[in-house]
């Protein structure tokens, strides 16, 4: 059970893998893989170079045309850019589908789209020059399985066998005091029961790891780091293409290139740029007077974590103000034996009492984290401005992170009752996902519906080609999902529709390959296969 403002987790934490046996499915990319292990840092210049592109098919705006099924086999081939001059007549490089944005939804959309258009040309652009080792922990739950699934069996397996498993939660006053089991607690899960009923169990998955995996499926040259995209102008689906100036995200006043595209999935989070350029600023989140930090932390040694998080049956721990949801609170849980990730909450008030700014300074090519807070150490120092009165455990643990690994931003959320489907999600060839679409509460949902919004994308340009109808279908079947999952009515601590909602989450498979049915609740598999 989870309230407004946090993931509710519980405790000791197992490995998946070694865990709960029912579901695991041997990874096809091994833990001992040396490209497991050149990922850790999640900087990638071996495997990706921030320049490298896959091959485009270099045309002129007006040669292009609607023919999806028929384009050659690009994606594997090797990178190559065109080599334009800066006249207005240099030729565009064109990719089928371009997706702004390398997270979790965006390189799950490059998945799914490769999976359903198998001649295609796709690109995603990220603007850092690499994965830095940021982000906290997931709670990836049933309804985020089986979008996974949808996508891809083995993808899924092998995400499930890096995650954790918790069992309760250990709640603590703002005062270090243990408190009793309440509405963020639930009880904890019976993972086997939950198994047994609908296929799958909530799964903890660290954010870096997530995004690792997910960028491990895909082929090289897809991912084009360091790419700034400056402007988007929609075209339309099959007779149009979308173009997009790109540049250099480290030198943003260099060089600008020209990208078309047949269709554009802006996956590129709360403060999208796409979404603020398309729809001229219209329905962006609205902010909620908070703070979010998150960090991960690796202990070189065990006993270097504060007694309370390294005891025997430790498992996350959460210290509570006052109000629900509360006006501040630090969660912390264990991933491993030497691994912690922590996201603290508080509201503005707290930054002004310790004498930090609060103002948002909003620049036309800002994304969430600058736009609203700081990272690395001026994180760390406002983290700490503001948390450095809780308890010994959390305050040790937030001083000894590494600051390259903490994060801030605002706390933002759509206004859920105002979403309409298409007109906010969809205009010409250009479509929203994830936070870019509708930005939840860090309630835990977040992902999740990301996950969501690429299976039913995927299964929508499967049946009709990347089409209008295609992008209105995606919007039509993705609005009665997000209010089920969000929508609250006044002073409810949860969507009443919630709960059933996630449990009802069921997903076409995208691929033509045999399917395991994970992506379907257990009775809808049951029929398929009767």
């Amino acid at each position: 059970m989870k309230a407004q403002g946090f993931s509710c987790i519980s405790s000791h934490a197992q490995p998946y893998a070694a865990s709960v046996n029912v579901l695991r499915v041997a990874p096809n990319v091994p833990l001992s893989s040396p490209r497991r292990h050149a990922q850790q840092s999640f900087r990638e210049p071996a495997l990706r170079s921030p320049g490298a592109v896959s091959r485009p098919n270099s045309i002129s705006v007006a040669a292009y045309g609607p023919q999806l099924a028929g384009a050659p086999n690009r994606r594997l081939r090797a990178a190559a850019v065109c080599a334009a001059s800066p006249s207005a007549n240099a030729s565009t490089e064109h990719y089928d589908f371009v997706i702004v944005g390398g997270g979790p939804a965006g390189l799950l959309a490059a998945k799914a789209l490769l999976t359903v258009s198998l001649t295609a040309s796709v690109k995603v652009l990220e603007g850092v020059p690499g994965f830095p080792p940021q982000g906290a922990g997931v709670l990836v739950e049933i309804n985020g399985w089986r979008a996974l699934h949808a996508v891809d069996d083995a993808l899924a397996d092998r995400l499930r066998a890096r995650g954790y498993l918790f069992d309760a939660t250990r709640l603590f006053n703002e005062q270090g005091e243990p408190m009793g089991a309440g509405p963020l607690t639930g009880g904890g899960w019976k993972h086997e029961e939950s198994i047994k009923a609908h296929g799958h169990t909530s799964v903890m998955v660290q954010w870096g790891d997530i995004r690792s995996t997910l960028f491990e499926s895909l082929p090289q040259g897809v991912v084009s780091f360091n790419s700034r995209v400056k402007n988007v102008t929609p075209g339309e689906p099959g007779k149009q293409p979308a173009l997009l100036e790109v540049t250099q995200a480290d030198v943003p006043d260099g060089p600008v290139r020209t990208v078309s595209a047949g269709m554009v999935v802006a996956a590129d989070g709360y403060f999208s740029r796409t979404k603020r350029q398309v729809w001229g600023g219209a329905g962006l989140p609205e902010s909620q007077e908070k703070r979010i930090w998150r960090a991960v932390v690796t202990m070189r040694d065990p006993a270097e974590a504060p007694e309370l998080l390294r005891q025997a049956d430790s498992g996350p721990c959460l210290w509570l103000g006052p109000g629900m949801p509360p006006v501040r609170s630090a969660t912390v849980y264990p991933l491993g034996h030497n691994r912690f990730v922590w996201t603290c909450i508080a509201a503005n008030s707290y930054l002004e009492k310790a004498g930090e700014p609060t103002t948002l300074k909003l620049g036309e090519d800002q994304g969430i984290h600058q736009a609203s807070g700081a990272t690395g150490a001026k994180a760390k120092s406002r983290c700490l401005a503001v948390f450095g009165d809780y308890p010994p455990a959390l305050v040790e643990l937030l001083r000894r992170t590494d600051p390259d690994t903490v994060t801030e931003h605002g706390y933002f959320a759509s206004d859920v009752a105002a979403l309409t489907g298409a007109p906010d999600w969809v205009r010409g060839n250009v479509v929203l996902v994830g936070d870019a679409a509708h930005t939840a509460p860090p309630d835990g949902q977040g992902l999740n519906m990301a996950l969501e919004d690429v299976a039913v994308l995927g299964d929508c340009v499967r049946r009709f080609g990347a089409t209008s109808q295609a992008l209105e279908a995606y919007a039509a079947e993705r609005l009665p999902r997000v209010r089920d999952v969000w929508l609250r009515p006044g002073g409810a601590p949860l969507p009443p529709n919630r709960v059933a909602a996630i449990r009802a989450a069921s997903f076409t498979p995208l691929g033509a390959a045999p399917h395991s049915g994970k992506s379907r609740p257990p009775l809808q598999q049951q029929a398929a296969a009767a």
